[in-house]
Formats: C-alpha cells, structure tokens, sequence
C-alpha cells in the first residue's frame, strides 16, 4: 500500500468507525499529526495488504481505538 493510499484509508475508518474523535481531532487541528502517528503504528500491517481485505480493516480498529484511548486524559 503506498503511503498516500495508507493515509487516506487510515483516514477512512477513523471516518467512519470513530465519527465524534474524527471530528473532534479536525476542530482541534490535530487530524494530520494524530494520522501519522497511527500510520506508524500500523505500518507493518498496511505493508503489502490491500484496502480490501477484511481483516486489516478490523486490526486497524483495533488499533485505532487503544491509540485513541491512550490521548484522553485520564490515561
């Protein structure tokens, strides 16, 4: 998967799975850092994997959700 394709299908299911931190990550002008630094968490997954298949998109909510979890506060 190329970096650009990576980028705005990690983009995709934070969209689509997380609406309310997306939205809340594009108010607080954090959107393009915080995708990075869930692009480089999930980088060995999205090497080699296409877009289509099933399971990568469950890993990476997977992920998304501990890394989301990880930015509130009381952690």
């Amino acid at each position: 998967m190329t970096d650009l394709l990576a980028y705005t299908y990690v983009k995709l299911v934070l969209e689509q799975e997380f609406p309310v931190r997306y939205l809340g990550l594009i108010n607080g002008h954090n959107l393009h850092y915080e995708l990075t630094s869930m692009i480089e968490l999930c980088a060995p997954l999205l090497i080699g994997l296409e877009e289509d298949d099933p399971f990568l998109r469950y890993e990476l909510i997977g992920i998304i959700a501990v890394y989301l979890q990880e930015l509130e506060p009381d952690n």
